[in-house]
């Protein structure tokens, strides 16, 4: 079963793209070098809703993530992924205070991101 089996008819991977993208701090620009492609083509696939596995697979392996970030990204499933984690890992209970720090992981990993891509 690939990527896109588990798509949801809601879902619009190239808006998913981009996010991840933001939130890495991976510039359109940075991202086409890496797939050896123009920043045009990174401009539309973040505008298209479905790709190939393939495809996902790719641009995960260029922004270093694994593809399944890319294709359940959304806020509402992280705090669902963080309401299994037990509540004393924890200081509160309040799925806010879960979002706030899953979104502090993601910026610490895409300050390491950079500096991974400053030393090469």
């Amino acid at each position: 079963m690939g990527c896109l089996d588990l798509l949801t008819p809601a879902m619009h991977i190239g808006r998913n793209i981009r996010k991840v993208r933001e939130l890495l701090e991976v510039k359109q620009e940075s991202l086409a070098e890496l797939l050896k492609v123009s920043q045009q083509t990174i401009s539309k696939i973040e505008q298209t809703e479905y790709l190939t596995d393939k495809a996902i697979e790719r641009i995960a392996n260029a922004l270093n993530i694994p593809a399944t970030v890319i294709v359940h990204f959304s806020e509402q499933a992280i705090v669902e992924y963080l309401k299994d984690f037990p509540k004393s890992n924890f200081a509160t209970g309040n799925e806010v205070e879960y979002l706030k720090l899953f979104e502090s992981i993601i910026d610490l990993y895409g300050q390491l991101l950079k500096l991974k891509y400053k030393k090469i």
